[in-house]
């Protein structure tokens, strides 16, 4: 919990990642409450803070997570509403003359978009869910200590810089210093 909030407010990026990590951990504990007790007392011993207060963020997330119908996939309400907002601050972006290396960045990144688009089930989701997604997998098969092609390593290179400027933009966004309602910084 204490990793959320600090990768929520210096990392947009990075707390999205994280949190799709948090929802896989709650699905493969089976949403189970002792599973997840369990897991916080193995894995969070004096890093974060009273570790009750972190089982309880897991319990109610995984609340939460059955409310909605998100024990097999699908994201928290909350981080979809985080990536739509990001996806609305990226269209007002591309439209801002001012962001032009914004906007470099994402057409070098649209044809690995794409690709990760085709190779997709989900036709709801928008391109920075997409791209969430993509480096999310890279992720779980690096951790799983699965190989990826240089082609698709390269793709994951160039997501993970426009997502970095992209999150660069949300917090000089949060901070007030470029103002996407009309297409103008401040």
């Amino acid at each position: 919990m204490f990793v959320a909030q600090k990768k929520r407010q210096e990392n947009i990026s990075e707390y999205i990642l994280y949190m799709f990590q948090v929802e896989d951990i709650i699905r493969a504990l089976n949403g189970d409450d002792e599973a997840i007790e369990k897991y916080v007392l193995n894995n969070y011993k004096n890093t974060e803070g009273p570790t009750q207060i972190v089982i309880d963020w897991y319990i109610t997330l995984k609340n939460e997570m059955v409310l909605n119908n998100l024990m097999t996939s699908g994201h928290l309400p909350t981080i979809q509403n985080l990536l739509f907002r990001l996806n609305t601050i990226h269209q007002q972006l591309l439209k801002m003359p001012v962001q032009s290396i914004y906007s470099t960045v994402y057409y070098k990144t649209l044809p690995a978009i794409i690709q990760l688009r085709s190779l997709s089930n989900d036709t709801k989701q928008n391109e920075i869910e997409t791209c969430f997604v993509g480096i999310y997998g890279y992720l779980s098969l690096k951790m799983q200590g699965k190989e990826v092609s240089a082609e698709t390593l390269e793709s994951i290179k160039q997501i993970s810089t426009f997502l970095a400027i992209l999150a660069d933009r949300f917090c000089e966004i949060e901070a007030g210093n470029i103002k996407v309602d009309n297409a103008t910084e401040v």
